[in-house]
């Protein structure tokens, strides 16, 4: 969790010095990039049920972003162009749609993937079995022709 908070703040700051200095914030496409994925995985972290919990430092930690991302808001409404903000949710949803979608279209692939094994393996034991009772049967022949 400290290293995804770290890489968002360090993020954070490099879009914040960026501003500062004058420059567009299309310029600071990458730290965004890096910030809002920092934050997403940070999410994803503190939204695990796995391994030992500290409810505090997750919940500062998600404040802290939330402060940062009111920031960022501000850069995106002043500093950008009219209309930035809202198409960045706007973008942020479909994206999250779009990742819903890989998620489901990956499991039907897969569960498609074992449906044909399981057809694979079932002809393969009918298979087996004709072929036992073929052998079987020309077994007995021989034995009675012997």
């Amino acid at each position: 969790m400290l290293v995804e908070l770290a890489a968002a703040n360090a993020a954070y700051a490099t879009i914040k010095a960026s501003i500062a200095a004058g420059r567009e914030l299309v310029d600071c496409a990458g730290a965004l990039g890096q910030y809002f994925a920092a934050k997403s995985e940070l999410a994803k972290r503190v939204e695990s049920k796995s391994g030992p919990k500290n409810e505090l430092e997750e919940f500062l930690a998600l404040e802290k972003l939330r402060h940062q991302e009111a920031e960022l808001r501000q850069f995106m409404i002043y500093c950008g162009r009219g209309g930035m903000w809202e198409d960045w949710q706007q973008f942020q949803a479909q994206a999250a749609r779009d990742r819903k979608e890989a998620v489901k279209v990956e499991a039907r692939r897969k569960y498609l993937r074992g449906q044909a094994l399981q057809e694979n393996i079932n002809l393969g034991i009918k298979v087996f079995g004709i072929l036992f009772v073929v052998l079987a049967a020309l077994f007995g022949v021989a034995i009675y022709l012997r």
